[in-house]
């Protein structure tokens, strides 16, 4: 067998070798591909793991137009919803679309039945008009209800509404706005500027109020009303040594996303719109003033068992006291006789320059969009500044009072009343009154009230509460001071060993014996039971100290 020839075996025809440099070009065609399609993959793999680390860039500006609202979420103090701006819809007609008038309005009358059928075929009808609106607030519900029924003519226009989350609590504090978002009452008004800065910017508005304590307040309070046949009733809780209002309730109550359908008198508020004559909750303030001027000291006795005649205007209690009485008797039995005695000493220049210094002459500054403003004349004669001593000649509301009351949790100096959540290290302003000594002069006498007093029904126990009752007859412009009509109230603080809460009860056309005592005291001790957890605070097992 001849070996194999180089020449034979290896060497390549001239068709093969044309036919590979013509299948080079397309190979490499293809690997070109391979390639830019694996780099186009690589870039998009890349792309998506930029977007898991770090979000879509363009995503952004729609996120902030998003949270961006006419009015910022109002939350209490523990960042629960008390008012928010929802998505609604307004339902409009285009009349010269709309096929059938009568048709077309039976159709909106099924979906909302308190609609009215013969105005809506009317404004169906009238042609002359390019878009009517038929209703407004239509919730996102409503309006695929509306839309499934394929009604020519028939659209939406998008708009937003205010809702309360919480229904009728709070709905004094809260307030509510019209239809456009206008604010009318409440810190909806008072806080106007800020909520509307808060929602542009995508913040929320924290309030004091803690809902929890809100809602204990505001169920003791409606109970207590009730009970006692009163018109209207208010409640206040704070925080004294901060001003932070954690509870502000008036009786009777609304709804605030059904704000219309209550009248004036059920939407006033009774915690800062209303002034009363102030009763005995004012005397331990006289008591402290006799005390800071000096013209009495702790070791006085007073011979208190016979009514006390100024000018031929003659001032009795309704209990006297047998025997000499000191001023600590005159807080805890509540004597006018005593408190009338004490003013005079004062005079009127020394006792209105403390009622000023107490906010008692002022308005609240709650930032509620109103506070009325006290009713507080010059005294123009002895038995005047004698009256305003135990109570009477000066009208204020609770919310002034419960301010005026802070200066038995701070040493003598008021703070005032604010709705408004303080940062903890926010700093506080106060104002001295009196003197740390007789302030706890002061308060160890209202602690007595309590314990064997006229305000044993507001005492807890473990919680040491101090403070006074309040019964002031109303009057009437016929008949004067009416005593079948009376303005029924508790003031005080607690705990009285280191105090740091004020609260205020009053119930408003209480009958003929109901006095503050009875009435008011009660709804504290019921609503301190409830919130003293709460507020960290621990109760002692057994009945109330008597």
């Amino acid at each position: 067998m001849k070996p194999l020839g180089a020449g034979t075996v290896f060497a390549p025809r001239e068709s093969a070798i044309e036919a590979l440099a013509e299948a080079a070009p397309a190979r490499n065609r293809v690997r070109f591909l391979a390639l830019g399609i694996f780099a186009v993959l690589l870039l998009l793999a890349g792309r998506a793991v930029q977007l898991a680390l770090s979000g879509d860039p363009l995503a952004e500006p729609r996120r902030v137009a998003i949270a961006a609202t006419p009015r910022a979420d109002i939350v209490d103090r523990n960042g629960v919803l008390l008012a928010t701006t929802l998505r609604a819809y307004v339902l409009t007609a285009t009349p010269s679309r709309v096929w059938n008038a009568a048709e077309t309005a039976a159709a909106l009358h099924r979906v909302f039945p308190d609609l009215d059928r013969a105005a809506t075929v009317r404004r169906l009808s009238d042609r002359s008009r390019q878009l009517v609106y038929l209703r407004r607030s239509l919730s996102e519900g409503e309006r695929a209800q509306v839309h499934e029924l394929g009604l020519a003519g028939i659209g939406f226009e998008a708009e937003n509404r205010r809702v309360y989350p919480q229904g009728a609590m709070a709905a004094h504090v809260l307030g509510f706005t019209d239809i456009d978002l206008n604010p009318l009452a409440g810190v909806e008004r008072g806080l106007d500027a800020q909520i509307r800065a808060a929602g542009e910017a995508g913040r929320t508005v924290r309030l004091s109020l803690d809902v929890r304590i809100q809602y204990a307040l505001e169920t003791e309070l409606d109970a207590a009303a009730r009970a006692a046949g009163a018109s209207s009733a208010a409640g206040v809780l704070l925080d004294a040594r901060t001003g932070e209002a954690l509870a502000l309730a008036s009786w009777p109550r609304f709804n605030a996303n059904d704000a219309g359908a209550a009248s004036d008198t059920v939407r006033r508020d009774r915690v800062a719109g209303d002034v009363h004559e102030l009763g005995s909750t004012i005397k331990p303030f006289t008591v402290a003033m006799a005390l800071q001027e000096q013209v009495t000291s702790s070791g006085e006795l007073f011979d208190l068992s016979q009514p006390f005649d100024i000018d031929g205007h003659v001032i009795e209690d309704h209990q006297p006291i047998r025997g000499l009485a000191s001023l600590r008797d005159i807080l805890a039995r509540s004597s006018n006789v005593g408190a009338a005695r004490l003013a005079l000493r004062l005079g009127a220049a020394r006792q209105r320059t403390y009622l000023e210094r107490l906010g008692l002459t002022q308005p609240a500054r709650l930032e509620l969009g109103y506070n009325e403003a006290p009713l507080a004349p010059r005294t123009r004669g002895r038995r005047d500044v004698a009256g305003l001593g135990f109570g009477y000649g000066l009208a204020a509301t609770p919310a002034a009072l419960a301010g005026a009351y802070t200066v038995f949790a701070n040493q003598g100096a008021v703070v005032a009343p604010t709705l408004i959540a303080r940062a903890p290290d926010a700093e506080v302003e106060r104002r001295q009154v009196f003197t740390p000594d007789v302030t706890r002069q002061v308060l160890s006498y209202l602690r007595a009230a309590v314990v064997d007093g006229t305000g044993r029904a507001a005492d807890v126990s473990g919680l040491a509460v101090a403070g006074k009752t309040g019964t002031a007859e109303k009057w009437g412009a016929q008949s004067g001071y009416d005593d079948s009509r009376n303005f029924s109230s508790f003031a005080g603080v607690f705990p009285a060993h280191d105090p740091r809460y004020v609260i205020v009860v009053a119930l408003d056309d209480t009958r003929e014996g109901a006095a503050g005592g009875a009435v008011a005291a009660p709804v504290v001790a019921r609503t301190l039971r409830r919130i003293a957890p709460m507020l960290g605070l621990r109760l002692e097992p057994g009945p109330a100290a008597r």
